[in-house]
């Protein structure tokens, strides 16, 4: 979720659309059932961790503003989003509860489809306007609906009630994001980042072409002396190598002054790694780079916790970087078939990378699948890799966190 200063805000967590599709009718105990289980997914993980000063946006059914698990998450990040579904809703019954957890310091608002506004059209726009956050499904809606929709919903606010934040979801192109944003909306979401409309490389202070050359040297076992001279040559590069293993967090009794010696406490797995985590080395970024880079590095992290679970390869190294790669070709602007032509990565990587059959098509797919939430192509590649849905929201949380810490120790 980005905010109008173009930084990342927080993270949606809701059910996937196909499965809301299938529980439409069928809100009482089986949806307060996957809503609890979402809710304690998220209070066991430990999702504060992840958000420090970033926002959940928790998804639920009003069935569940009862549940006693929300209070288990953190309230000053935490906001809960209710989708009103197809029952009736019961104004009275939810304005008690939001009260309560508005005593607990939680905020609160409502999801609306262009389908919510008829199906509840007398009891859904009176909840909205007490709450603090409005997201829309744009999708189900054109470019006057929402310009009306955004003046409605704002000009019948009271200065007791405070501002009104206001959520476009679903965006799937830069002309989408555009309009909500010169309507004055808060945060936005969608696959308008991803998107290929726009294949300028961003900038960077790292000479790209020679970390790609390097990764290709320590592929092919070139001696270490042989990468170090490269590494030398170029005052960037070293500076940054250094300032790695120098840094507390490597932890060193002694600094290391050279390259020669940098590379042989790194070692060529390391090295590999850290050079490969360079080629997102981003200088000045946009909310596009920056969130394809956090992206990227998510998904990296998240094949990494999969290494070794049912049918995935045990290769964790490989699969990190299978993630890294994954969304190169977006971050130096080149089609993945060219900047494969450059590297000397495993043939099995390779070929997963270009979507050809390899033991790492399916986890690879299985996380692209998980980024887009195409409910029906995760439950078929979960099955394939052997993993189950828990695995997959637990780890995909954890990643989230590596990310987002190796984000933050970049910019400091």
């Amino acid at each position: 979720m980005l905010d109008r200063k173009e930084r990342i805000a927080g993270y949606i967590f809701d059910l996937q659309e196909a499965l809301r599709s299938r529980l439409q009718g069928r809100e009482g105990m089986l949806h307060r059932a996957y809503d609890d289980a979402l809710l304690r997914s998220l209070s066991s993980l430990g999702i504060a961790s992840l958000l420090e000063h970033r926002l959940a946006f928790v998804n639920l059914t009003p069935a569940s503003l009862d549940n006693p698990l929300i209070l288990q998450l953190p309230p000053q990040n935490t906001v809960l989003m209710l989708r009103p579904g197809s029952n009736p809703l019961e104004p009275e019954k939810i304005l008690t509860q939001l009260k309560v957890l508005d005593k607990n310091g939680f905020a609160y608002g409502w999801v609306i489809s262009k389908k919510d506004l008829v199906t509840h059209q007398k009891t859904l726009a009176p909840l909205a306007l007490r709450s603090n956050y409005i997201q829309l499904e744009t999708a189900s809606f054109d470019g006057r609906e929402i310009q009306g929709l955004h003046k409605a919903l704002t000009s019948r606010r009271t200065v007791q009630q405070g501002k009104l934040h206001l959520l476009a979801n679903d965006l799937d192109s830069f002309d989408e994001f555009n309009l909500c944003f010169e309507r004055g909306f808060d945060f936005f979401t969608g696959n308008f980042v991803t998107s290929r409309e726009n294949w300028h490389p961003p900038k960077s202070d790292i000479n790209r072409m020679l970390a790609i050359k390097l990764l290709n040297l320590l592929r092919t076992d070139e001696e270490l002396k042989v990468i170090a001279d490269q590494i030398t040559a170029d005052p960037i590069m070293t500076f940054k190598l250094l300032r790695y293993l120098n840094s507390p967090a490597i932890g060193l009794q002694n600094p290391i002054l050279t390259i020669d010696k940098a590379l042989l406490i790194l070692g060529r797995e390391r090295c590999f790694r850290w050079l490969s985590l360079l080629l997102f080395d981003i200088k000045q970024s946009n909310f596009r780079e920056r969130l394809l880079t956090e992206q990227a590095l998510t998904r990296a992290f998240f094949l990494e916790s999969l290494a070794g679970l049912g049918k995935v390869p045990k290769d964790k190294d490989a699969l990190f970087i299978l993630g890294l790669f994954s969304m190169l070709d977006l971050l130096m602007g080149m089609p993945m078939a060219e900047l494969l032509e450059q590297t000397q990565l495993p043939e099995a990587l390779h070929h997963a990378l270009l979507g050809q059959p390899s033991e790492f098509l399916a986890p690879l797919e299985l996380a692209k699948a998980e980024d887009k939430q195409h409910a029906e192509k995760i439950t078929q590649l979960a099955a394939a890799c052997g993993v189950n849905a828990l695995q997959i929201l637990e780890r995909t949380i954890e990643a989230l966190s590596k990310a987002h810490t190796t984000m933050s120790l970049h910019d400091g």
